[in-house]
Order: C-alpha cells, then structure tokens, then sequence
C-alpha cells in the first residue's frame, strides 16, 4: 500500500500536472463561453434578417399595391386630361 493512497486529493499550482489541468480548464470554459457568446450574436444577426427579410417583403407588397393603383386610377385620370387638352388645343385652332 502506497502511503499516498490515504491522502486527500489535492490540486495544488505546484505540482505540474493539476496546474496545466487547471490552465487548460480555464482556457476550456473561456472557449465555452466564447462559442457561447457567437452563438448568441449568430441567432440574433439570424434573427435580424429574418425580420428585414419580412420587412422588404411587406414593403414590396406595398410597392406593387401603389404601382398598381397608379396604373389603375391615375393613368385614367391622365388620359382624361390629355383628352381635354387635346380638345382644348383644337377648339382653339378652330377659333
């Protein structure tokens, strides 16, 4: 029987091998958090594009709507006038 085998267990900063453990523990939950943190910014800059993706989406929408209407009601109303200038322009020439 090793007269270590009744020792507590011990991490102690001079022995070697528990203060690489020890390094590499930190350095570990430092990677940890980091990997952490990216995944946050990644599922937020996911999230963010998402939604603007949905805003150009409505606002394409809104666009095609307001094209549509100045097709429809202005383009009519813009024939109508031509149309009076035009017999404006003639009733002149007559006159």
């Amino acid at each position: 029987m090793c007269p270590c085998d009744n020792a507590p267990m011990t991490i102690s900063a001079a022995d070697p091998i528990s203060a690489v453990l020890i390094q590499y523990g930190a350095v570990g939950a430092v990677a940890i958090m980091a990997l952490a943190a990216v995944r946050v910014l990644f599922n937020r800059m996911v999230e963010t594009t998402e939604r603007e993706r949905a805003r150009a989406d409505r606002y394409e929408e809104e666009l095609r709507k307001l094209n549509e209407t100045v097709r429809t009601e202005y383009l009519g109303t813009l024939a109508k006038a031509t149309e009076a200038i035009a017999d404006v322009l003639s009733t002149r020439r007559r006159g």
